[in-house]
């Protein structure tokens, strides 16, 4: 029998800005990108209308309007199957309109659409086409293309990877640390073979684990294959073997790790970060105030 696979996000935004209302960015492998609330504002059009675009493009293109748009997407050198990129920014996931898909769109609803008022469109189309998008979102980023990836990206990029195999009724504690991880990288602090904060995690949480007798109320944990870049000492030892949860244990997981990990533990780890000197002191005190977030209660619902 075929164990299903989860599909997990592998790019993520590394800068992100809002200017003048407008959420962009650049993505891990340097695409520049636009929010699809973003590409709406640029073009002068209600998001809705570029939602319902993308993520329904398969019927979109066989009409008059996607006929014209997948002109100027070719004309961008754009051949992707979909207009848009999974990623991730550290909070949520969210769909990444890149450079050469809002430029194509913008050019469609400055020139070619059949709209009341296109000077919104025609003014934006007139500035991004003189300086191109990637430049604009580059420079209003403060991203240089010349820069390698920093190594902490590249670290967590390679090893998401390498263990995107984790089958779909099970988690694994590096999987679910995937937000975290990304905080500490925007927050300073380097991540490499030194530090692998999903060990301290989950050596912490097994032992929860075990003393809450959780295989007999949410079935067995297992081992799982883990495997680490070749830029990790650990890489040296081959293929470790690493535990994986059951699924329906995922939202204990989730309150225990906000609880209990990122409220009492964590700040301890941090510590030795900042003794060790991989991250500076104000740095972390600013990493924790991320992502010890506030617990959504049932009257904030309500509001």
């Amino acid at each position: 029998m075929q164990i299903a696979k989860q599909q997990n996000l592998n790019l993520f935004s590394i800068t992100e800005k809002v200017i003048d209302g407008l959420p962009i960015g650049v993505l891990s492998d340097g695409t520049p990108y636009a929010s699809i609330r973003g590409l709406a504002k640029l073009c002068g059009v209600d998001h809705a209308v570029i939602v319902r675009l993308i993520k329904n493009w398969d019927e979109e293109q066989l009409k008059p309007r996607g006929q014209k748009i997948l002109e100027l997407l070719r004309a961008q050198n754009y051949f992707n199957k979909n207009l848009y990129i999974n990623a991730s920014n550290g909070h949520r996931d969210f769909l990444a309109i890149p450079d050469a898909v809002c430029m194509a769109l913008l050019e469609y609803y400055a020139i070619d659409a059949d709209l009341p008022n296109k000077e919104i469109a025609r003014t934006n189309y007139r500035i991004l086409a003189i300086s191109s998008f990637k430049i604009y979102v580059y420079t209003k980023c403060n991203y240089d293309p010349n820069r390698k990836v920093d190594g902490s990206w590249q670290a967590f990029h390679e090893r998401l990877l390498l263990n995107d195999n984790i089958p779909i009724n099970y988690f694994s504690i590096f999987k679910e640390l995937s937000t975290v991880i990304v905080n500490m990288i925007r927050g300073g602090c380097k991540i490499d073979d030194t530090t692998v904060p999903d060990i301290s995690v989950g050596q912490i949480w097994a032992r929860y684990w075990t003393q809450n007798k959780f295989d007999e109320k949410y079935g067995a944990r297992c081992k799982f294959p883990h495997v680490y870049p070749d830029t990790f000492r650990q890489s040296s030892g081959g293929e470790y073997e690493a535990w994986i949860y059951p699924a329906d244990a995922l939202g204990v997981f989730r309150k225990w790790l906000y609880e209990v990990y990122l409220m009492d533990k964590f700040p301890k780890y941090l510590n030795t970060k900042v003794t060790s000197g991989a991250i500076i002191a104000p740095d972390a005190n600013k990493l924790l105030d991320v992502l010890q977030k506030p617990a959504l209660t049932t009257s904030d619902i309500s509001k």
